[in-house]
């Protein structure tokens, strides 16, 4: 029993290391590095029918046996129902370990004890217009302007730039919307069922 807790913590260090690594590496030797690139790092091999919803949870999980997220810090809120897509599970959860790891770190960067941050996930709707679809809201950052301008440049925007590069690779779409200083919004968008690029 010992060796497979022992087996999982090592998996979830792993996997988040993925997502950690190269944002500190970009933060420090800049973005012109085309072997960081999120895209080329992950083959995208381990294309499944995966249901979403589980995926999140799991990368939650991940971050919290790291002790990068504490668990009042993300507010889940998830449908009763599985909401399935067919992509890449190392893409996407690499996607989703990239967005809670960016938005925590605004929300701590920003002072804000209060809210949490709040990952909602939606199913593809009936017609097809539009994929399974996942958003991530925090509190925006409320800095100094020359502060804001010297943190946009190191790891919580890589870790934005990284999620929406791999983001495009899945074939989704990938939106980033700001209200003033009081929240960001991410949404995700990926490929519905029938379109799937995989």
């Amino acid at each position: 029993m010992k060796s497979d807790t022992h087996e999982t913590r090592g998996d979830a260090m792993s996997a988040v290391a993925m997502a950690y690594g190269p944002r500190r590496m970009m933060a420090t030797n800049g973005e012109g590095r085309g072997h960081l690139s999120a895209a080329g790092a992950l083959d995208g091999t381990d294309v499944q029918h995966l249901d979403v919803c589980a995926l999140t949870r799991h990368a939650v999980a991940l971050l919290q046996a790291t002790g990068h997220v504490e668990t009042r810090e993300v507010q889940l809120e998830l449908p009763a129902e599985p909401v399935f897509a067919r992509v890449s599970r190392q893409r996407l959860e690499q996607v989703l370990l990239h967005l809670i790891a960016d938005a925590v770190d605004a929300r701590r960067s920003g002072g804000d004890s209060i809210r949490a941050v709040r990952l909602t996930v939606e199913p593809q709707d009936d017609f097809g217009d539009y994929g399974p679809t996942f958003r991530v809201h925090y509190p925006a950052r409320e800095l100094p302007e020359a502060e804001a301008t010297a943190l946009a440049r190191e790891a919580p925007q890589a870790g934005l730039k990284m999620a929406r590069e791999l983001v495009e690779t899945l074939g989704g779409g990938f939106k980033v919307k700001s209200v003033g200083l009081t929240s960001t919004t991410v949404t995700v968008e990926l490929p519905d069922q029938g379109t799937a690029s995989w």
